[in-house]
């Protein structure tokens, strides 16, 4: 496979231009939806750096989907303008939203903290996030994705299991299945909602008893979850982020997201996915 190289480091430069960054294209998108009326503001408002990353010939007469990305462990808000173009250069509007602790001196390598004020810190983020981009861009309010990589992947699931009606959908790159902190506390809602888990089998972070303790609270919860497994050692790889792009655009165009037919049973055989290699 392919791997995205580019993601091995974070650039100081672009974290510091990414302040609220505006992207080049300006093109004002018009009549501004309304962002939905579920996006809740859990706390007093926190002002978190975060990057835009807009479609090829942008259109805003179309409500295009949002992916809101939450980037690995060492990287910023910026990750979103390296991920995004190996996804779809066409199919989606895209924010970036910083992590909440800083891991270098500098300010500009971040990490997700758990912490129950710093899980409460990154829902505001990210409802914010969404927010700015329905006022600024033409957002479909029913075709918001939550995604991440990593430790962002993690925090993604967290935050769409605890608001799962804010969300069409939760994207996890190799990130481990959260704990504690409430996350099943709505299960009924939280059942509703698709996930796609990305998982190399050769991931060091994840051992085999790891997935294997992940894949049992899915099951006893029976979460809708999509789960491919791919013959690598890190999923930011070009094969991934192509599947990612088919999963989400089944979902966007009225099909059923592949493993969303029924909740997994974990008495009975699990279909897992596999990239073709």
């Amino acid at each position: 496979m392919n791997r995205l190289s580019s993601l091995g480091s974070s650039d100081p430069q672009q974290s510091t231009e990414s302040q609220h960054s505006h992207p080049t294209n300006q093109t004002h998108p018009g009549p501004r939806p309304q962002p939905p009326a579920t996006l809740p503001h859990l706390s007093p408002t926190i002002d978190r750096p975060r990057r835009f990353f807009l479609p090829a010939s942008y259109e805003p007469n179309y409500r295009y989907p949002l992916i809101v990305w939450l980037h690995g462990n060492g990287h910023n808000e910026n990750e979103v303008t390296q991920v995004m173009p190996h996804i779809s250069i066409q199919n989606y509007l895209a924010v970036g939203v910083r992590g909440s602790r800083s891991i270098d001196p500098a300010g500009h390598r971040f990490d997700w903290a758990t912490s129950p004020a710093a899980v409460a810190r990154c829902e505001d983020g990210i409802f914010q996030a969404i927010d700015e981009a329905s006022e600024r861009y033409s957002v479909h309010p029913d075709r918001v994705f939550l995604a991440g990589y990593g430790a962002g992947g993690t925090m993604a699931r967290r935050i769409a299991l605890r608001h799962a009606d804010a969300f069409a959908g939760c994207v996890s790159l190799g990130g481990r299945f959260p704990r504690g902190g409430g996350l099943l506390s709505n299960l009924a809602v939280a059942r509703t909602l698709d996930h796609f888990w990305a998982l190399g089998i050769d991931n060091p972070q994840v051992s085999a008893d790891d997935f294997a303790s992940d894949l049992e609270l899915i099951s006893t919860a029976r979460l809708r979850m999509d789960i491919r497994r791919y013959t690598v050692d890190d999923e930011m790889v070009r094969e991934v982020l192509r599947d990612v792009d088919a999963w989400v655009m089944r979902l966007v165009t009225g099909g059923q997201a592949a493993g969303g037919a029924a909740a997994i049973d974990k008495w009975k055989t699990v279909e897992v996915g596999f990239s073709a290699n």
